[in-house]
Formats: structure tokens, C-alpha cells, sequence
């Protein structure tokens, strides 16, 4: 199978294959043999390189977003049609979704501030670490939902992005 992604301004094309008990997995040409599991609907438990690893994956449309090592990884799924079109393009709206169940630490940015694409905008705890979920766009905060301290259900609108 063959997937495209976006993640800040770069694209991806990922390939999988799988031999015998083990996938190899393709980025952008370069091989990485990995064996994984599949835990629950979102969690995934992956041997790499003698390294064990989980990687949490929660699809929304167009949106994957890839929670690994502590970190939030917001990826854009593209289609066929926008690969041969060479469009990427952004809506000029963001809405900063929690990837899953957890807990606002910290709110970085206030309506009406500026951000610039892979600025922080706001810190959310969930299984025991904190992510810094960032824009993917230059703009301006236009609107915050929640506030610090507030428990989060995944795909909860946090705040809300426009571009410039």
C-alpha cells in the first residue's frame, strides 16, 4: 500500500510491504524493516532497528495525527488528485483538535496573537506526557475553547487558526 502525507510543507510517500512476519516500511525511497501490533484502535507497539517503540495514530478525515516519543506529529493525508495537481494548500482555518484524551496544561498563545507555522499554540498532557501541538499555518489565533486545567476528549476543538 501506498500512502501520501504532508507534514510542514514536506511530502511523503510511504510504502508497505509486508515478507513473512515482517513489514517493510518505504520513506520516500528509504527501506526501514519493522515488525509491529496493533494494541487498541489507536495504539500501535513497533520493533525497529532492536529499538521498541509505540506510536499512536488517531485519524480524523484528512488528518492523521501521529503521537510518538512525546511528541504530536500532524500530518495531512493527500489524494491522488492533489499529488497530480501538485495542491497542498491549507484552507486558511485550522481548528487545533486534542489527538486524544487528555488534560490542557498550558495555553501559549491568546486570541488575536500571531503565529507562525510549527509555533506551539498550546500543551496538552495524555498518558503521563506532554505535547506541544503546533500550527501549521502563519496566522493569528482567532478563538480558544478551553481553558487550562480542562479535561479533553479527542477530536475536541482546542482553538481556533486563520492565515494571514
Amino acid at each position: 500500500m501506498t500512502y501520501t502525507f504532508r507534514f510542514e510543507d514536506q511530502i511523503y510517500i510511504i510504502n508497505l510491504g509486508e515478507e513473512d512476519i515482517q513489514t517493510n516500511v518505504e520513506i520516500n525511497g528509504k527501506k526501514i524493516p519493522v515488525e509491529f501490533k496493533r494494541i487498541d484502535e489507536n495504539l500501535y507497539s513497533i520493533i525497529s532497528e532492536g529499538k521498541s517503540l509505540s506510536v499512536g495514530i488517531f485519524k480524523n478525515a484528512k488528518r492523521v495525527d501521529v503521537f510518538f516519543e512525546g511528541n504530536l506529529y500532524e500530518l495531512e493525508s493527500i489524494s491522488e488528485r492533489q499529488k497530480i495537481a501538485g495542491k497542498a494548500s491549507d484552507s486558511g482555518i485550522q481548528e487545533i483538535k486534542s489527538p486524544m484524551p487528555s488534560r490542557v496544561v498550558k495555553i501559549l498563545k491568546n486570541v488575536g496573537d500571531g503565529v507562525k507555522l510549527g509555533e506551539g499554540v498550546i500543551v496538552v498532557e495524555a498518558m503521563k506526557m506532554e505535547s506541544e501541538l503546533k500550527s501549521t499555518l502563519d496566522g493569528k489565533v482567532t478563538e480558544i475553547k478551553v481553558e487550562e486545567g480542562d479535561a479533553v476528549e479527542s477530536g475536541t476543538v482546542l482553538l481556533s487558526l486563520s492565515s494571514n
